[in-house]
Order: structure tokens, then C-alpha cells, then sequence
């Protein structure tokens, strides 16, 4: 296991911790800031955040593990565990080029007020089409609000519309490696269905 804490100021000012098993994303813990770092100072100030963060992280982990089964029950049972317990957005946040993951709910809207400022300022026209965006996916017959699963690209490479059937996400990535196929990626996140 692989734990990294960084610092990034885009898209927005954050700490970020990973935790990787074999190069595969388990688990995010972010912490947004305030504002980005602008001197010397700050930035003194801004490692020790960082140290701590991942001190922290560092302790649950050793926590969890001294509560963790006996060995004969085999590593591959806690992964499963520690993907039941991540929300789909977090999920969506660790594949790799992935920046930034907008969450909607049922009715379309952000789930986070903050995030729609950004997402309005970012993609005016998108925000405006918002509720004919949502009807790419279709309004499934007999099912309470529950649209069909699927990924639309809205720009190459970079972003993406989702919809798992219940909630809805805007997927901001951007390419790191040339064998990173986004679309399929989000897919099988979002569905163990091989034909979505």
C-alpha cells in the first residue's frame, strides 16, 4: 500500500491524500482551502498541513489494519470492503487523469452550491442547457425518477457527463497517458454491466 499527500491549486486550492494499492486508486481524502498559496510563509505553513494530513491518514490506516480479519481471510476481501464504502464520486474521482468530479442529484441539481459556481463559471452555456442535457439519458418506464445509465462526452478528453440512473455527474479530466480510454473507464465505475 502507497499513501501520497500533495498540494494542487487548480481547479481549485486543496490537499489531497491517495491512498494506492499496486497503482490502483483504493481511497481520496481532500481537504479544500480557502485560497491558494501566495508566499514563502504560507507555504512554510502549508507543508506542515500537508505533513499532518498524511500523519493522520497514516494513523487510521495502522488503526483499521490492527482491526483488520485474520490473514487466511486475504487482502482482496478489504479492498472490496473499502470500495463498498466509497461514494460513487469517489470512485469516479480515482480513475487517473480525473480532476474534478460535479455531483447532481435526481432533479439535476448540484448537490453542492460551491460546485455549481465553479462549474457556471467555468461552463456557462452547459449550465444553462443543464435540464435538456439530462435528457440524453432516458426517463426509464415504470421507475420512480430512474434515468438510463450512461456517459456523454462533452468535450475530448476532458469532460464528461454521467448519469448512474439515480444521480448525475460532470467527469472533468484531463489525458496523463495515452492508454486511459475515459469513457470506458466511467462506464465500468459506474456499472458492472460490461454492455452498458
Amino acid at each position: 500500500m502507497h499513501v501520497q499527500t500533495e498540494y494542487a491549486y487548480r481547479p481549485y486550492p486543496r490537499v489531497t491524500t491517495t491512498i494506492l494499492d499496486k497503482g490502483r486508486v483504493l481511497h481520496k481524502v481532500e481537504k479544500k482551502l480557502e485560497k491558494a498559496i501566495e508566499t514563502i510563509e504560507e507555504q512554510s505553513r502549508m507543508e506542515e498541513v500537508i505533513k499532518q494530513q498524511h500523519t493522520d491518514i497514516l494513523e487510521i490506516i495502522r488503526e483499521n489494519q490492527k482491526k483488520a480479519p485474520p490473514k487466511y481471510e486475504h487482502s482482496t476481501t478489504q479492498k472490496f470492503r473499502i470500495a463498498q464504502e466509497q461514494s460513487l464520486a469517489e470512485k469516479l474521482g480515482g480513475i487517473p487523469g480525473v480532476e474534478r468530479v460535479y455531483q447532481l442529484g435526481r432533479d439535476g441539481e448540484f448537490q453542492n452550491p460551491d460546485e455549481a459556481t465553479v462549474f457556471k463559471e467555468a461552463y456557462p452555456n452547459l449550465f444553462k442547457g443543464l435540464c435538456e442535457l439530462l435528457e440524453l439519458f432516458m426517463l426509464l418506464p415504470g421507475a420512480e425518477m430512474k434515468r438510463e445509465q450512461g456517459v456523454y462526452e462533452v468535450e475530448r478528453d476532458g469532460l464528461y457527463f454521467v448519469s448512474s440512473g439515480k444521480e448525475y455527474f460532470f467527469v472533468k479530466a484531463t489525458r496523463i497517458d495515452h492508454s486511459t480510454d475515459f469513457e470506458k473507464a466511467i462506464k465500468e465505475t459506474i456499472s458492472p454491466d460490461p454492455y452498458l
